[in-house]
């Protein structure tokens, strides 16, 4: 059988632009002169720096209204819009422009829309709910070359586009009499139904083409496979004839073998983006950017420190720091706007950017917050790259932790000195103090790897401390000086938007200038403050109460939300918009208005999903919670409106604290999504479809036989209506034929509005557990019992986590639910399973756990651990675990269990671990317990407890050791050991060395046989000037001999470019020649020779040091012979001033000549200067 393609095509030479094509034509003919000369000027084929381009151009325009910034809400579309144009020439050849022709429509439209205030306002809102339906590349971008059907829906739908720019153009052209007229008589909403049905439906056709494209791909995909198994079958004919009627066929394979690759190209670089960060970035920064005032967030820019931090040649970084409200995020959001517009035409320039959002858990991460910086600063690498490099990828950012981000990142950057890399960061002060440290080091990691990154970060005073960088730092004080001007611009068109929508109403309108002066002496700099205030002027009702309101205004931001949360209590909808401010604190991630509704409609003595108790009116709640939330009108979900109202309902709300208890209220959340998952309703439905079935069951589908779809209060009360004036044909119905029958009535043009049901479904199978990590028997028995079910899944279906999540490397050896349990700490899980399922938590599972667990939860793992029956191996671990934590209450637990106090783990014991950590207290209640204070220290890198103590310059813990008798001289270990003394000396921790030297630690103590170092050659190599003047006073050896493979204490010095040290040790008569390690040794001027360290050289041949002393055998260098090897280009011209010998022989074993080693590193400077002395050196032999 012949390989086939199954090609969905229609008629040969059919041109599916032809739609597109034909409402261009009529958007031409409906412009004017003087618009034609604007559309041609538009016409342009557009790249992602044109819509970048015309978004500043939209808020340019805008900035002398009263409108709060609407340009990014077209983001959305004007990048599903790019994306299409960017494939519809490839559709026909017919007509290259029509690409330039549909953008410039559209910038047309959108451009004369903007000349009417009010009207603008409501296109680009409906632009922005067009936006979110708009087909993206990633949905058809390698589909539609073989799929006609989805080529003629993607241009259909464009075609709709054009013909509603055509209706915009109409609108906007009435004069203002006209606009007032024509909105009495047929709102908005009604002039473009008809466009948007039209959408709604081209919309639907598009996502039938893609699936059935999909299909067709993989079946195409099935029958490649088998055709090159025929292929190389050992079966297949081997006549001439075959292959020649097989050509045909071969053809058709190519090609739907390059599609397919194309189609896997791209899911690689999907699963590359998502494997470095899964975080959609752009949300919060649009969300930002609406908020922004016109004129207002541009004075940063114009700061000469920003000047100078921008134009600085090396890596710099620039705190932007001021206190809460003070508009920083929005600052950040328009420095990420502008920055984006300077870059957006050039190759050398990256902006990447992220901005922490409170009320979404995984943002708040340190390896998401690099990782989504990565992928945008890689994005175009990734986007460029071929299949066989992304193959690679992919394999490589899997599973990538914290450190392996900024690792791959700085493996990835150009080589480029011209290249710029912008890092925007804002909140990073919200994050967890751990994740804000592991952000510090990443970035100190890459300010100090290259010299191309400019790192902007907003934050609160006091966050700069946590970078502890010797980059060019710079800082500019967000303070109510700097932002005096914005404050008035805010408050002066705040207070007009608030005017021209009837918020604030007024009966005597001079008292305007009463209100806005006010509120810009009081305001201090803080827009929140501000912001809250207009709308608490805006809630009264006459003048008087205006005028009281402003003259008892709230002094502070705690003040003013503890007014608020007063009025939500007093509040109609109190009970809902407390749940919705409570739920808003410990969600894992923004709620969707229909989940809200779902969930407040919940509780915990529900069995099944009662329709009834839903809210009607969600706008109705959010605006009982008096402006402490709002609904993002993109993506309709609710938020806190500042991160500030989280930290006073929860943190700093004394008053009301039982009713904001963060831990009650987040298991009590959990409570109710696992009531939700066990509703009999739709669990029945779960658990028709077996497992191993090839009927999906999709989210959007569960239960809409049982419960009818929901609609928005307007389409609700529209179906009610139609069904009242049905009544008497219905009355004989059942309640099961009227809701099936109540879509007919209401008609089909409705349908597109009704939300499907059981919203709540997804996220409360995603994250309930989560919601329970604490969760006890205890806590409530009866939710015990359910969550065992839950866990064991067969009454509860679908809703363990561990089945769902995607984990790059999962281990056959361990059971899914344990490593999950082990990735996300989950206290609860692990009491199930030692509860119920002990025979899973093997000893390697316990004692995974035990060294896995974190201080928080180690306490808690490890009581519910020692339950169970554990050998002596697994306690004697757990309690080195805990040792190192600093947990005294495991200790006590694990030694009553059985723990052998003097065990070794790992080559230590408990209290050798401990007290290198510098555990005070841990150390005292062991030795409390009789612990060995002088038990011997592994052979290999072991240390006695006095010896760890005193490397790591645990003075206390030194000085309880010392009172505890422990021996100060003990033996070091065979390999790499130290005496306590050689110890405190290589971290040169004077005040230790001190405190040894005063209990008789033998100052001239020999070095370990292998790898060891007297005291002061490890002082001396560390650079530790005071401990060495401190172990000279006490009489150390100052030329004890370097061994078989180690350096005298001048050598240490030398070779570690340690000038202060070298000076110190031949004034004190160091022997500046003495013979090197016998094992690749240096002499102390061939060491610093190496390094080139200059003027230690200079010092040291002062010192008498002979220039050419012979190289050791294996490896060894002579003092020319190091500095050509390095290029230490001055070090070689001072060895040559003093006669060294260009000539000398190389080592016998791995050895270079000067020449040769200054070739071999590429060193062509030095190269010619040896090269010249050889010259002048034959000349004067002559």
């Amino acid at each position: 059988m012949a390989f086939q393609l199954s090609s969905r095509v229609g008629a040969q030479g059919a041109d599916p632009t032809q739609s597109l094509s034909t409402a261009l034509e009529n958007f031409q003919n409906a412009l004017s002169k003087e618009q034609k000369r604007g559309f041609e000027e538009s016409t342009t084929r557009p790249d992602m720096a044109s819509v970048i381009e015309f978004v500043a151009e939209i808020d340019a325009r805008n900035s002398s209204t009263t409108r709060r910034c609407v340009a990014p809400r077209l983001c959305t579309f004007l990048e599903a819009t790019q994306q299409f144009t960017g494939v519809v020439d490839s559709f026909v050849s017919s007509n290259p422009t029509i690409a330039a022709l549909v953008w410039g429509g559209i910038k047309t439209a959108i451009l004369l829309a903007n000349n009417v205030a009010t009207y603008f306002d409501k296109v680009t809102s409906m632009i922005m709910r067009i936006g979110k339906s708009s087909p993206t590349y990633q949905q058809f971008g390698l589909l539609y070359p073989g799929c006609i059907g989805l080529q003629y829906a993607l241009c259909d739908f464009y075609a709709i586009i054009i013909n509603l720019c055509v209706k915009i153009i109409e609108v906007s052209r009435r004069t203002a009499f006209q606009q007032t007229i024509s909105s009495m008589i047929s709102p908005f909403e009604s002039e473009f139904k008809l466009f948007l049905d039209l959408l709604g439906e081209a919309t639907n056709k598009i996502n039938l083409e893609v699936s059935l494209a999909s299909k067709q791909a993989d079946q195409e995909a099935k029958k490649l496979l088998e055709y090159e198994s025929r292929e190389n079958s050992t079966f297949r004919p081997l006549a001439l004839d075959f292959y020649k009627t097989s050509l045909k066929q071969q053809a058709k394979a190519n090609q739907s073998r390059m599609d397919m690759k194309k189609r896997e190209t791209a899911k690689l670089k999907t699963s590359i983006r998502n494997n470095l960060s899964p975080i959609n970035h752009t949300s919060p920064w649009r969300q930002t950017m609406k908020q922004r005032v016109p004129t207002t967030a541009e004075w940063l820019q114009k700061e000469t420190v920003f000047d100078k931090w921008k134009d600085d040649p090396q890596t710099a970084i620039l705190w932007c720091l001021g206190t809460i409200g003070m508009g920083k995020t929005v600052l950040m959001s328009y420095v990420v706007a502008q920055l984006q517009l300077h870059a957006a035409r050039k190759s050398n320039e990256i902006v990447s950017y992220y901005f922490c959002r409170v009320d979404n858990e995984a943002s708040l991460s340190a390896r998401n917050i690099l990782g989504c910086i990565t992928r945008q600063i890689l994005d175009t690498q990734i986007e460029q790259s071929k299949y066989e490099t992304l193959l690679s990828l992919q394999e490589t950012t899997r599973d990538l932790s914290t450190p392996e981000v900024t690792q791959f990142l700085l493996s990835h950057l150009e080589n480029d000195e011209s290249k710029k890399y912008y890092i925007i960061l804002d909140g990073l002060d919200e994050c967890d103090g751990s994740q804000v440290q592991a952000v510090a080091k990443a970035i100190v990691e890459l300010c100090s790897s290259h010299i191309g990154f400019k790192i902007l970060c907003a934050g609160r005073p006091g966050l700069e401390k946590r970078f502890n960088s010797s980059t060019p730092q710079y800082r500019i004080m967000v303070n109510e000086k700097k932002v005096r001007s914005d404050m008035d611009h805010y408050i002066t068109k705040s207070l007009d938007q608030c005017l021209e929508e009837e918020l604030l109403t007024l009966g005597d309108s001079a008292i305007i200038t009463e209100i806005h002066d006010t509120l810009r002496e009081k305001a201090d700099g803080m827009f929140l403050w501000a912001s809250f205030c207009i709308e608490e002027l805006c809630a009264q009702n006459c003048d008087h109460d205006i005028l009281e309101a402003l003259k008892h205004l709230p002094h502070s931001l705690a003040e003013l939300y503890d007014r608020k949360l007063q009025r939500v209590r007093e509040g109609k909808a109190a009970g809902q918009a407390m749940k919705v401010l409570q739920y808003c604190g410990i969600v894992k991630r923004p709620l969707k208005i229909m989940e809200y509704r779902e969930a407040l409609s919940l509780s915990l003595e529900q069995k099944s999903f009662d329709r009834g108790k839903v809210p009607n009116n969600m706008d109705r709640i959010i605006n009982g919670c008096c402006g402490l939330t709002f609904a993002d009108e993109e993506e309709d979900t609710i938020h806190y409106v500042h991160r500030s109202v989280k930290e006073r309902l929860f943190i700093t709300n004394g008053q009301h604290i039982a009713q904001f208890d963060m831990a009650s209220i987040d298991r009590h959340f959990g409570f109710l999504s696992m009531t939700y998952l066990d509703f009999s309703n739709f669990k029945r439905q779960l658990t028709k479809v077996k497992r191993g079935s090839s009927t999906p069951i999709k989210p959007i589908q569960i239960g809409t036989s049982i419960l009818p779809t929901y609609s928005s209060s307007r389409v609700t009360s529209q179906m009610a209506r139609r069904l009242l004036s049905h009544r008497g044909q219905l009355q004989h119905f059942s309640t099961r034929e009227v809701e099936r029958t109540a879509q007919e009535l209401i008609g089909d043009k409705n349908s597109s509005q009704l939300e499907p049901g059981f919203q709540f479904l997804n996220y409360a199978r995603t994250y309930w557990l989560s919601h329970l990590t604490d969760f006890t028997p205890d806590t409530n028995s009866n939710m015990w019992r359910l969550f065992c079910r839950c866990i064991e899944g067969d009454d509860v279906p679908e809703c363990r986590p561990w089945e769902s999540e995607e984990t790059q490397n999962r281990r056959n050896d361990i059971p899914e639910a344990i490593q999950w349990l082990f990735f996300h700490g989950h206290y609860a899980l692990l009491s199930y399973y030692s509860r119920h399922q002990s025979h899973v938590l093997s000893e390697k599972m316990k004692d995974k756990i035990l060294r896995s667990a974190d201080i928080r939860n180690r306490y808690r793992y490890t009581e519910v651990l020692v339950r169970l029956s554990n050998t002596s191996n697994t306690l004697n671990h757990g309690l080195s675990y805990a040792a190192l934590d600093g947990c005294i209450r495991s200790i006590a637990l694990l030694l009553q269990a059985g723990a052998e106090i003097d065990a070794q783990v790992n080559g230590r014991t408990v209290l050798q671990a401990a007290a290198g950590r510098g555990r005070l207290e841990v150390v005292q209640a062991l030795l409390a317990k009789q612990a060995d204070v002088n038990a011997s220290p592994a052979e290999q890198n072991g240390q006695t407890a006095l010896q760890a103590a005193a490397g790591g310059g645990r003075l206390e813990v030194v000085q309880v050791l010392l009172a505890a008798h422990a021996y100060v001289n003990a033996s070091p270990a065979k390999h790499n050991g130290k005496t306590a003394l050689q110890a405190a000396a290589a971290g040169g921790h004077v005040e230790v060395v001190k405190t040894l030297l005063a209990a008789k630690a033998d100052v001239k103590a020999p070095a370990a046989e292998n790898g060891g170092q007297t005291a002061l050659q490890a002082a001396a190599g560390g650079g530790h000037f005071e401990a060495v003047q401190t172990l000279l006073a006490a009489g150390a050896d100052i030329n004890a001999p370097a061994g078989f493979d180690n350096q005298t204490a001048l050598q240490a010095a030398a070779g570690g470019g340690h000038l202060k040290v070298v000076q110190a040790l031949l004034a004190a008569n160091a022997d500046v020649n003495a013979l090197p390690a016998r094992r690749s040794g240096q002499t102390a001027l061939q060491a610093a020779a190496g390094g080139g360290h200059l003027e230690v050289v200079k010092t040291l041949l002062a010192g008498k040091a002979d220039v050419n002393a012979p190289p050791t055998n294996y490896k060894g260098q002579t003092a020319l012979q190091a500095a050509a090897g390095g290029g230490h280009l001055k070090v070689v011209k001072t060895l040559l001033a003093e006669k060294a010998d260009v000539d000398a022989p190389a080592a016998k074993s791995s050895g270079q000549t000067a020449l040769k080693a200054a070739m071999a590193g590429g060193h062509a400077e030095v190269v010619q200067v040896l090269r010249a002395a050889k010259t002048y050196g034959k000349t004067l032999t002559r």
